[in-house]
């Protein structure tokens, strides 16, 4: 089948309506900030990739577009989780991120190369699927377009680019491995784009055998895209409906055990710190890395549970991350962005002072997003926190439990303790009228996110020193498992 073509007059009597087209949307992106464009382009070598963003760009304003070309992942880059370099580099709300390839750089060349690694393919593309349709939810246009020419136009255009010193650079061996395996190459990119081919995300094939050709299609498409972003986003905060929550369910909580006297807690809680400390010196820890997610009902004793673990721990080998309501500029991104921004390097600890958690929590309770948002974040959640354990990091989750009776108790001794009355303020004291809503979210929330390797651990918390022995014990446990 010949390639598709236009004329040169063609090309110039289209091209100046679609740039302003492109310009317009750009600027309506830009000042509604309502949602953003992550744009995969990917292809075959010498299929015009560059050429075309390069346009691109010209058309466009600059300043509000972000162009990545990742590559293979570095020695440091392989200490994170596969997808936590491109969380780092998502286009924020109001802008247009253009992906070299993607997070299907990496795939694609692992899978061209290595025709045995169909359990890796299927996990892979499983979690590329999570990631686009998360990332179309929280209002992130990801348009996916992939270039191809036929074997000869590669050939011959390969061989123009390796003539020139100026060019030369562009060709590597991975190109000409595809170039040579060219029929291979091909099979694998038919399979691979038919799996990850979705609805939320489709792929966008065009033929850069005709330069005119290429650049128009792609600036179609990205046009179509954009307009349909804008237009989805707006249909979405139309569509925010509010659902009361549903009765009540009782949190089950362990049996409180016998108070210590101060003595035995000092004891215990040496002990506990030093079996601790020896496990994250341990050489396989390097192999590893520790999350600590901590939730609980206000004054039910996060901090003072998160002080007892960090005593033991040496401070370049960990950070705690004070989770409060999202800034602007977290807002601007998805959900799970700020929190992947804090993922511990293998052979480091991140704790969180609160979590991602907050979705299914003060989110739904207090009806700060809409009831389809926090719904759709349980499988959300399981996907982030399986990425994490599959890379080798170990996922610790607690949820401290304080009655009713014993936070009101609390809230009173602070207010009337000069050093202490900072910690509890009117919307701590406002939510304490949503009470049983939080414990029927919890226990939601705990059930339906509860896994093997992210297991909760329900801790008791109106005796403090119980509380916090139990958490380091929890602590050793995952580590020793």
């Amino acid at each position: 089948m010949a390639a598709p073509r236009i004329s040169k007059a063609a090309f110039e009597r289209n091209l100046p309506a679609l740039r302003d087209e492109l310009l317009d949307l750009q600027l309506k992106l830009h000042t509604a900030k309502s949602c953003a464009v992550a744009v995969i382009i990917a292809g075959t070598p010498a299929a015009g990739r560059s050429e075309t963003v390069n346009s691109l760009l010209e058309w466009l304003d600059p300043k509000h577009i972000g162009v990545h070309a990742l590559g293979a992942p570095s020695a440091e880059d392989r200490k994170f989780p596969p997808l936590w370099r491109y969380w780092q580099k998502l286009p924020a709300r109001g802008r247009m991120t253009f992906f070299f390839a993607g997070w299907y750089g990496e795939y694609l060349s692992g899978i061209v190369k290595d025709s045995h690694s169909k359990q890796h393919d299927k996990r892979s593309v499983e979690r590329i699927l999570q990631l686009e349709k998360m990332l179309v939810r929280d209002g992130v246009r990801v348009v996916k377009i992939y270039l191809h020419t036929d074997h000869e136009t590669q050939l011959e255009r390969l061989k123009k680019l390796r003539a020139s010193k100026l060019t030369s650079w562009r060709v590597t061996k991975e190109d000409r491995w595809q170039a040579k395996h060219f029929d291979q190459v091909n099979r694998v990119v038919r399979a691979c784009l038919k799996a990850t081919d979705h609805e939320p995300a489709p792929w966008h094939r065009v033929d850069g055998t005709d330069e005119e050709y290429r650049l128009l299609t792609v600036g179609k498409v990205l046009r179509d895209e954009i307009a349909a972003g804008l237009k989805a986003a707006e249909q979405k905060r139309r569509d925010w409906p509010a659902e009361k929550s549903g009765k009540v369910k009782p949190l089950s909580v362990p049996p409180t055990q016998h108070p210590l006297d101060d003595d035995e807690y000092e004891r215990q809680l040496e002990t506990l710190q030093g079996r601790l400390a020896r496990l994250v010196r341990k050489s396989r820890f390097g192999k590893h890395g520790l999350v600590c997610a901590f939730e609980g009902m206000d004054a039910a004793g996060k901090g003072g549970s998160i002080r007892r673990i960090v005593h033991a721990l040496d401070a370049r080998q960990y950070q705690v991350v004070p989770v409060s309501a999202p800034t602007p500029e977290e807002l601007s991104y998805p959900y799970l962005w700020r929190f992947w921004r804090h993922i511990p390097a293998l052979g480091s600890i991140t704790i969180f002072d609160r979590s991602w958690y907050g979705r299914v929590l003060v989110e739904r309770v207090r009806d700060l997003t809409p009831d389809a948002d926090w719904k759709r974040a349980y499988a959300e959640i399981v996907e982030f926190e399986r990425q994490l354990t599959e890379h080798g990091l170990l996922v610790a989750k607690f949820w401290l439990s304080v009655s009713k009776e014993e936070q009101l108790k609390r809230f009173k001794a602070r207010d009337d303790d000069p050093l202490k009355r900072f910690k509890v303020d009117r919307e701590d004291w406002a939510n304490r009228r949503y009470y049983d809503a939080y414990q029927t979210a919890a226990t939601e929330m705990i059930r339906r996110t509860d896994a093997k390797d992210a297991k909760w651990h329900i801790v008791a918390a109106d005796d403090k020193k119980q509380a916090r022995l139990t958490v380091l014990k929890a602590a050793c446990e995952t580590l020793e498992r």
